[in-house]
């Protein structure tokens, strides 16, 4: 048997003990990193989008903590000296909506480095909307597209309505009647609009956490709310109850039985705390 005819069916056998159910999470993530480096990805997917990411913070060398400055390309996904040589059948970590790593793999590659920027911002991420359906970080982050890498709350915006997935309940958001309409100015000073990510964290579970940055709960403002207001917030603050369980459809329309379910809640904290309640008392409004 000629040399080349035992090369081919040593390299058969090789490829025939790798299980082709195989996926990035499994195989792509135990391997070793791959001989030839960045090199050696770019000379098959050294196209223009992929070099995008040169212009992007995740590229610059001398931060030692961006993947550059580390593994290249392997930093984000995976080691890939196996995929390097079987490309065809072990694929490293992929990213996207349609990829066939596990959005929860994808995701722990993002975390690695981002769990806790930003005060922990995304310390939470499991316990958040986006991570409880799986929603991948790359469907907000194009790491590879700088006017997607890290969104201002502005493009972000546009991305969660026009562009995204919630663009039906964004659009009802711009109605005037709510008081936190998207694009209304309604801070404090009235030099900032309302966007969806700032009242919405995307990393982490619904709570007060930026509902304060514009009403901070301090002596001050309560003393200048109406009696019933002040009594609602003070109860609301001494339980540490969350603003949302009381102020809905503030920027969304949502169902009468909800409104019911707010009006019962708001009445049930009250009675608990002060053994009494208010029978007129009623849920906020869109328009106040």
């Amino acid at each position: 048997m000629s040399a080349r005819r035992q090369m081919t069916g040593m390299l058969a056998c090789a490829i025939a003990l790798v299980p082709l159910s195989a996926t990035p999470s499994t195989a792509g993530m135990t391997d070793e990193y791959a001989d030839g480096g960045t090199k050696g990805c770019l000379d098959c997917h050294g196209n223009e989008r992929v070099l995008g990411i040169l212009k992007t913070l995740h590229a610059k060398r001398e931060d030692p903590k961006t993947p550059l400055a580390q593994k290249a390309c392997e930093s984000c996904h995976g080691p890939s000296k196996i995929h390097s040589q079987f490309p065809m059948q072990i694929e490293n970590v992929h990213f996207g909506k349609g990829a066939t790593t596990q959005p929860k793999a994808q995701n722990q590659m993002c975390l690695e480095c981002h769990r806790n920027d930003r005060n922990g911002d995304r310390e939470n991420w499991s316990a958040s909307a986006h991570g409880f359906e799986n929603i991948v970080c790359s469907t907000c982050h194009g790491i590879h597209d700088l006017a997607k890498n890290v969104p201002s709350e502005a493009t972000l915006s546009r991305g969660c309505s026009v562009d995204g997935c919630h663009a039906t309940l964004a659009e009802d958001a711009k109605a005037a009647t709510y008081t936190h309409a998207v694009g209304k100015k309604i801070d404090v000073d009235g030099q900032h609009q309302v966007t969806c990510a700032g009242c919405h964290n995307p990393h982490g579970p619904l709570n007060s956490g930026r509902c304060v940055n514009c009403h901070p709960q301090t002596p001050e403002i309560l003393s200048k709310e109406s009696e019933k207001a002040r009594r609602f917030h003070q109860v609301a603050t001494e339980r540490g109850t969350e603003c949302i369980r009381c102020h809905k459809a503030l920027s969304h329309p949502i169902e009468p039985l909800q409104l019911k379910l707010q009006n019962e809640e708001m009445q049930r904290m009250l009675r608990e705390s002060t053994g009494t309640a208010e029978r007129t008392a009623s849920p906020p409004t869109p328009e106040g």
